[in-house]
């Protein structure tokens, strides 16, 4: 034996003991870990996040506004005429509550405000009086406390624009959940598909190392039969090429295989862990191809989707459609008010006086261009985005019925594949009696060990083919939101 097989047989079998004390590393224990730690999970959530405060920005409208102002200012002129001031000072504040109801459109204001004036006139000569003063006594306060409410009649009528930028933000933040979702789903989808990657490369692994192994028990019986003459040099060349064939086909699986544990620990965040995936078993039956596509076509994120995005644009078209319409704008405003000379009565004689007033106020551009050349370009808007939702759910079905055609075909093709394997062993075991009774070349033993081999591979790169598209189907009919229900969560 040389050299070279003795290290090779010692590898194998360090591997082997090696393998044996890693972690078991499940599925589901290495999805809960990732969405936990890894940062595409969290930057979705972020972006869910970044949505709903958003829309609470846009909701913002109906809140209450507080507003409070003050002025001061002091002037002194000479007199234009005999009923201007001279000199003046006047120092006043107000504060104001307004809010917006959407549901109505109705504007309310309600304002306070108080004024302190200061002013010197000139006196006014009067023929046989004398000069006299009939101007107020300085200082002197003005004061009220007026109500108006606005309510628009026809565009924007009853807050037709509002309402309806509220239910786009609605539907905004729909679709940012749909989209949170949809992140997630692909992101179970994608782990799933990197720990079937990491089960596949361990197969390989045992697979070359269970090839190599044969290969060295055939080599020592090949060694011992040239001794007696039962075999030729050639043989033992042969044999010693297929072992390092296998040596590096060994090697290229270890590659591999230790790149992909790399890459599934770092997905978990973590880092030089010592892990093992769980045993490969195959999927069960998936949902019926019927059942998937009224799915689809029903209840699917898909459908969600281009359905909130046609209703976005119906919105936008009913309001550029009101915005064609005449501004009309009716105001109410009633302002009860006092004068007085101390400040002290300022407020409790509100009322001695008051003011009220109603407006109506009309207004419409001439040609009104721009109103009818948006309008316009909303329904177009609106007819793109039903074609949209037609394309996308056409392409989502044919999409769909692929991934259904192509297992069908993956199962009758594993079913031949496996029945080829059979096959094959059956050959090896029939050209290892034959070369035990020294009745053939080991040549034909080595032939038939790489037919049982490619045999195996075809097998194996067949099946898990198979999981990768029923991996697939379940994110196209968003089965992973519902079997990691409780792990997905923000």
């Amino acid at each position: 034996m040389t050299r070279k097989t003795i290290c090779l047989i010692t590898l194998i079998i360090l591997f082997q003991s090696f393998g044996l004390a890693l972690d078991t590393l499940t599925l589901d224990d290495f999805i809960t870990a990732a969405v936990q730690e890894n940062p595409r999970y969290q930057i979705s959530a972020r972006e869910y996040l970044i949505a709903l405060e958003q829309d609470k920005s846009v909701r913002s409208l109906e809140d209450w506004n507080l507003v409070a102002n003050g002025i001061f200012t002091e002037s002194s002129a000479s007199s234009a005429n005999t009923f201007s001031p001279t000199y003046q000072k006047v120092a006043s504040y107000s504060l104001s509550a307004k809010r917006y109801f959407t549901q109505t459109g109705t504007e309310i204001k309600l304002e306070h405000s108080n004024t302190r004036m200061e002013s010197k006139y000139p006196p006014i000569s009067v023929p046989g009086m004398g000069n006299i003063s009939i101007f107020p006594s300085s200082p002197y306060y003005l004061s009220d406390l007026s109500l108006s409410i606005s309510q628009p009649l026809l565009r924007n009528a009853f807050g037709l624009a509002s309402k309806n930028a509220l239910k786009i933000s609605d539907y905004s933040l729909k679709l940012a959940e749909i989209k949170l979702s949809e992140d997630w789903e692909d992101f179970i989808a994608l782990l799933r598909e990197e720990y079937l990657t990491w089960q596949k490369c361990h197969r390989n692994v045992e697979l070359f190392q269970d090839k190599a192994k044969t290969v060295e028990d055939q080599l020592r019986l090949v060694e011992k039969q040239k001794k007696y003459g039962l075999s030729e040099e050639l043989d033992l060349v042969q044999i010693k090429q297929k072992l390092q064939a296998y040596k590096i086909m060994l090697e290229q699986a270890l590659l591999a295989c230790e790149n992909q544990t790399d890459r599934i620990i770092r997905l978990m965040g973590k880092r030089d862990l010592e892990l093992t995936p769980q045993k490969f078993t195959k999927n069960g039956p998936v949902m019926k191809e019927k059942e998937a596509v009224s799915y689809l076509n029903t209840l699917s994120n898909v459908k969600k989707t281009t359905d909130i995005i046609v209703s976005i644009q119906k919105t936008n078209l009913e309001t550029r459609e009101n915005q064609k319409m005449m501004e009309v704008n009716l105001t109410l405003k009633t302002r009860p008010n006092a004068y007085t000379n101390e400040f002290s009565e300022s407020l409790s004689r509100i009322g001695d006086y008051s003011e009220n007033s109603v407006t109506l106020k009309a207004s419409r551009p001439l040609f009104n261009q721009k109103a009818e050349a948006q309008a316009e370009e909303a329904e177009n808007e609106y007819q793109k985005a039903l074609k949209e939702r037609e394309n996308v759910m056409l392409n989502s079905e044919i999409g769909l019925s692929s991934l259904y055609t192509s297992l069908r075909y993956l199962d009758n093709m594993l079913e031949l594949n496996q029945s080829n394997f059979k096959l094959a062993k059956e050959r090896l075991a029939l050209e290892k009696r034959k070369f035990d009774q020294g009745r053939s070349s080991v040549f034909f033993v080595l032939q038939a060990e790489d037919d049982v081999l490619m045999a195996e591979n075809t097998t194996n790169e067949t099946l898990f083919a198979r999981e990768s598209v029923i991996n697939q189907i379940q994110s196209f009919t968003d089965r992973y939101l519902v079997e990691y229900e409780d792990t997905l969560k923000l």
